[in-house]
Parts: C-alpha cells; sequence; structure tokens
C-alpha cells in the first residue's frame, strides 16, 4: 500500500512542476475521458487514478487510504490488494464514462481509495471504528455502518447531482467492486442462506 502512497505523490509532484500546457496535455493523455476511450486510449481506465486535481484532493484521499489500506493489506497480503486497488479505479471509470459526461476528464484515486474503503467495512463489518466525518467530527459506529453510509450518501449525490464536478459515479463503481471483491473473498456478514445453513447444523 505504501507504494500506491509513493507512487500517487510522485506523480502529483511530476504534475505540479510541469507548465500549464504541458500540465493540461498530460492529464488529457492520461486521465479517464469517453473522448479518449473513444480513440483507444483505454490505459486511462487505470492511469486517472493516480492523477489529482490538487493538493487537497491527493491529501484526503492518500489519508483514506491510509486509514482503511493498512488492515485490508494485512488481511489480502499486498498482491490481492494491489488487485483490489485497481479494480475498483477500473470499475469506478467505468461506471464514472457510462454515468458522467463524456469530454470531462476523471482523475483521482477517489474510486480507488472506495473500493479500499468497502472492502475495510466488509472484511471488518462488525468491528467497532471511530470515523471522522468530515475529517473533523468523530463518531463511534460498527464498520458496516460506515460501508452503508459512505454508498447512501454518494448513490444519493450521484442521482440528484450535488456538487457535479466530483466524480460520485466514480465513488460508487469502486465501493460496488471493493464490496464484491471482499465478498468474494469469503469476507463479510453471512448471507441469509448460510444463516439458516448454520441454524440447521446446530439443530440437535
Amino acid at each position: 500500500m505504501i507504494w500506491l502512497i509513493v507512487a500517487n505523490c510522485l506523480v502529483f509532484a511530476y504534475q505540479s512542476i510541469l507548465p500549464d500546457l504541458a500540465a493540461r496535455i498530460f492529464i488529457f493523455r492520461w486521465g479517464l475521458s469517453g473522448i479518449g476511450l473513444e480513440h483507444g486510449a483505454f490505459w486511462q481506465l487505470l492511469t486517472h487514478a493516480f492523477l489529482h486535481g490538487n493538493f487537497w484532493h491527493l491529501l484526503v484521499n492518500m489519508v483514506s487510504l491510509w486509514f482503511a489500506g493498512r488492515s485490508v493489506e494485512w488481511v489480502l497480503g499486498p498482491w490481492k490488494f494491489l488487485g483490489l486497488y485497481l479494480l475498483s479505479a477500473l470499475g469506478g471509470g467505468v461506471l464514472q464514462m457510462a454515468w458522467g459526461p463524456p469530454d470531462v476528464e476523471l482523475i483521482g484515486a477517489s474510486g480507488a481509495v472506495f473500493g479500499v474503503l468497502l472492502a475495510f467495512t466488509t472484511i471488518f463489518f462488525d468491528h467497532r471504528i471511530t470515523a471522522l466525518i468530515f475529517f473533523v467530527i468523530p463518531l463511534r459506529l460498527k464498520a458496516r455502518y460506515l460501508g452503508i453510509g459512505l454508498v447512501a450518501t454518494t448513490a444519493l449525490a450521484m442521482v440528484f447531482q450535488f456538487q457535479s464536478w466530483i466524480g460520485h459515479a466514480a465513488h460508487l463503481g469502486g465501493a460496488i467492486v471493493g464490496y464484491l471483491f471482499a465478498r468474494a473473498l469469503g469476507y463479510g456478514p453471512p448471507s441469509p442462506p448460510e444463516i439458516w445453513a448454520g441454524k440447521l447444523l446446530r439443530r440437535p
């Protein structure tokens, strides 16, 4: 995980030293847009997750990645964690392109970070954590409720186009992939069939 943070920071540092026109060309080439995909730039589905618009954009994503990523990587191991990050970025990019305007570049690790966050809240679903709402208000709750809250608020913001310059669809796409990734590996609360099977096995 630390290498992903380093990679994001290095790319942002490189962006920051480019002249304005060169930086714009860099984002156009490596950020994700429908126009880019139409011209065969399919690498943008992953590379957009290593670009950021400004320092605060980078900071929020990297702090969130650090918060959830340490525990998730400890459980999954580095290679599965890398797969989670990249697949979440891919899922976020695909949903954003399907939902958002094709001529606007998507940049940022937010989709990948949302995937890691949802994997965290799925793997540690019953653990009590302290979440900082808006990075200020501490809230003590079970991890599963943080996941539900993230998905619900993101979906509502996407549907009602709240702060439309934010890639809410990318957040939701990454979150869905992160949840499914963790469930595919056997993590998360038992489903109703699993509960019923457990009850049958416990009967005398």
